[in-house]
């Protein structure tokens, strides 16, 4: 097959929900490719189309693929696979096709699953735009350093870094837990039996009107908090 008679795939990241937070580049590309690709909900709804939704793009451009986010993949690997196959027709015809991600493609992102699958294949041309993760977007809204000189940095989903909170703590200077909403009150238990002092911060939708930052993560108890929610922890004295 001829590389130079097929399209480009491109994975945009397009930030963590700031529609000012897009960069230049990502909306250069998803301007002129033919297909926008992205998740959604059950319902439908898409947050990742929601944060580019101020730019206008022709809604003829979009398809959306159903995802149902759950810790067992089996449907949304079926769902991704069938994206995959229909992302390589349009590319085979010429067409060029885009899937956008909230923060960064490469980043605990749908786009890997999209990635993985049409890696496999030599004449897919693929091209990555970076965007500004969660993590990013959080600390600059606060002014949390993250890491200065030696410091290490660990980012860890709550629902596999709670449990060994302690050791994360004991190796890293500073320690992002994503999406707690699943795991908040483990992880005030395990914050309790920490012996080290630890300067904690509860930010969700960050970049979005919906924006909320807690400081004091005790009020935050018994509260159902919403999926795109992160605490950063970072050991006092260390900036």
């Amino acid at each position: 097959m001829s590389q130079t008679s097929t399209g480009i795939f491109y994975g945009v990241g397009v930030g963590p929900g700031d529609p000012e937070l897009i960069t230049r580049k990502a909306e250069r590309v998803l301007r002129a490719v033919d297909w926008i690709f992205l998740p959604s909900g059950r319902s439908g709804s898409s947050f990742v189309r929601r944060i580019i939704e101020p730019l206008g793009l022709p809604t003829n451009k979009f398809r959306q693929v159903s995802l149902c986010m759950s810790r067992d993949r089996t449907e949304d690997g079926q769902a991704y696979r069938r994206a995959a196959s229909e992302i390589m027709e349009e590319l085979h015809q010429g067409k060029s096709a885009a899937w956008i991600a909230e923060g960064d493609p490469l980043f605990y992102s749908t786009f890997l699953h999209l990635y993985e699958t049409l890696c496999r294949y030599p004449w897919v041309r693929v091209e990555i735009i970076p965007g500004v993760t969660s993590t990013s977007a959080a600390a600059a809204r606060i002014g949390f350093p993250v890491a200065r000189l030696d410091d290490r940095v660990a980012v860890v989903p709550a629902c596999y870094g709670v449990q060994r909170l302690a050791a994360l703590l004991d190796a890293f200077a500073t320690v992002f837990l994503l999406k707690v909403n699943s795991a908040f009150d483990e992880l005030l238990a395990q914050l309790a039996s920490v012996r080290i002092p630890v300067r904690a911060v509860y930010v969700e939708q960050v970049g979005t009107p919906a924006e909320r930052v807690v400081m004091d993560l005790e009020s935050l108890r018994g509260q159902e908090l919403p999926y795109f929610s992160l605490v950063m922890l970072r050991k006092e004295g260390q900036g």
